[in-house]
């Protein structure tokens, strides 16, 4: 069985470990097709600053979903690593350039372990140009012009470079992407005025690079609402009860129709609820009037207040481990107005900022140097540097650093080579709210007459339109079990059934 993984970052990383554990003992031929001249970091983990950090505890980064302390254990067996010598916890977390050691390391075990049961693994540093079905099979061309037949291809093509809403590509001082900030921010003046387009983990990571080059500048924030990652909370007992996998997947079947916003809103509301939160809690939480450092502010000093069951932290785990089987099957309205109305808010909850990082922006703002502005409207080139025009006033910058994402639907989910592709040969759909219609299930892809394509399969930044959240290191895991167990299921049922001399060992 002949397996092609287009793409080597993190997701990549995750589904080589997925499958791993659903196809060890099977006759395999892994082909890992990735151009850059790394695998498994993606551009978030590469060697940087020890300053940028991961934002979340090791149950969370796990690569197992079978094993919590997977994580935990590795930075133990490493103290010599920058930044490890610390335990790694709620409160304490190890560089992102660690973690990319971790992720490197422990797939290069597996990938050790796996060749030595009788595995091939290649890597071919090409970029995919097309990929077609050819019957049973996907084919794969490459940019030299090779084809690799697989019985299953799985694109895992992270998110797209390019995004440029305000048009500044090409100036010179503008910087399109800040990973890694060792690099990309160190040509910038220490006396520079920055603009960061952006409130969340990119953009703060993008603040404490220029701290670390001791940058004396004005830096400003800017996004349309304002809403800078939340701070994340303090580690505390409690779980779901009324909103989980279980409850939500049987209210699906016994449902002759498709959940509503409402009855998800409704679900999320009575789980707060029930974890001990009043409505002027959740009011506040929810309340858009609430931002900048203000929030920051406000949710440093509720830390200290917050009882052993955190309804803040239930309340959101519901909605994560629950999003990749309510979100399909919301209706086309539905959606839009849960991208208009609680987008922004996700996100802050869903990617929080150490409550360390938090304190260094609140003491940042303190002295002068950093200020967050909302109602972003455009960036303009002027005589020197650029024009940020917000809520009809305007911001001078000798500097622009991109650190927004797009939100969803604002553009195809990768390069336009690979999904014009999928769409022309007909093994694809475009998703209106973005990426290419899959199974939610398995992760097939599906073709222009709505079927399921058995051996062309999608994991990650791919697949968001069917999907909604897809960058956090839990969902990446939790999906790739999903997409190696359809092909584990598709490749026995296969085996079980085939004639004896039709399959080569």
């Amino acid at each position: 069985m002949r397996i092609c993984i287009v793409g080597g970052g993190t997701a990549a990383a995750c589904l080589v470990m997925a499958l791993a554990r659903a196809l060890g003992s099977q006759n395999v031929d892994l082909v890992i097709v990735e151009p850059s001249d790394q695998l498994w970091r993606g551009r978030a983990y590469r060697m940087d600053r020890d300053e940028i950090v991961v934002n979340a505890p090791p149950t969370m980064m796990t690569l197992d979903p079978n094993d919590p302390e997977h994580a935990q254990r590795w930075l133990a067996r490493h103290p010599g690593e920058s930044g490890s010598s610390n335990p790694w916890t709620q409160e304490s977390f190890p560089p992102r350039h660690v973690y990319g050691r971790y992720l490197e390391e422990t797939l290069s075990q597996t990938l050790d372990s796996l060749t030595a049961s009788g595995w091939r693994v290649e890597w071919l540093r090409q970029r995919v140009v097309s990929v077609a079905l050819d019957g049973d099979k996907t084919l794969v061309d490459l940019e030299d012009g090779a084809t690799v037949p697989c019985d299953y291809a799985v694109l895992c093509v992270g998110e797209p470079s390019g995004y440029d809403p305000y048009e500044l590509a090409g100036h010179p001082s503008y910087i399109s992407r800040p990973y890694p900030v060792a690099s990309t921010l160190d040509t910038i003046h220490p006396s520079a005025s920055v603009a960061v387009i952006g409130c969340g983990l990119t953009a703060v990571d993008a603040v404490l690079g220029l701290r670390a080059q001791r940058h004396q500048g004005r830096i400003t924030l800017l996004s349309r609402d304002g809403i800078l990652a939340a701070v994340r909370r303090p580690r505390q007992v409690g779980r779901p009860s009324l909103m989980t996998p279980e409850t939500v997947r049987d209210r699906l079947e016994r449902s002759s129709s498709s959940l509503r916003l409402s009855t998800v809103a409704a679900l999320a509301r009575a789980e707060a609820l029930r974890a001990g939160a009043t409505p002027r809690q959740i009011a506040s939480e929810m309340s858009m009037a609430d931002w900048g450092l203000s929030r920051v502010r406000r949710q440093l000093a509720d830390r200290e207040r917050i009882p052993d069951v955190d309804w803040l932290q239930v309340t959101t785990w519901a909605l994560i481990t629950t999003v990749h089987h309510w979100w399909p099957t919301l209706p086309p309205s539905d959606r839009q107005q849960f991208l208009r109305r609680y987008h922004r808010l996700w996100a802050s909850f869903t990617s929080p900022m150490p409550a360390a990082t938090a304190g260094t922006l609140v003491e940042m703002a303190d002295s002068g140097q950093l200020q967050v502005l909302r109602g972003l409207e455009k960036v303009t080139p002027a005589k020197q540097g650029f024009r940020v025009t917000v809520q009809h006033h305007t911001v001078e910058a000798d500097v622009v650093i991109a650190a927004a994402t797009a939100p969803p639907a604002a553009h195809p989910a990768t390069p336009h080579g690979l999904m014009d592709s999928l769409i022309r040969n007909g093994c694809g759909q475009q998703h209106p709210d973005g990426g290419v219609r899959v199974q939610p299930e398995t992760g097939r892809l599906v073709d222009r007459n709505g079927r399921p394509q058995p051996s062309l399969l999608a994991l990650g930044h791919l697949t968001s339109g069917t999907h909604y959240y897809m960058s956090g290191i839990p969902m990446l895991v939790w999906r790739s079990e999903a997409v190696a167990a359809a092909i584990a299921t598709d490749a026995s049922t296969s085996m079980a059934s085939a004639p004896p001399g039709l399959l080569t060992p």
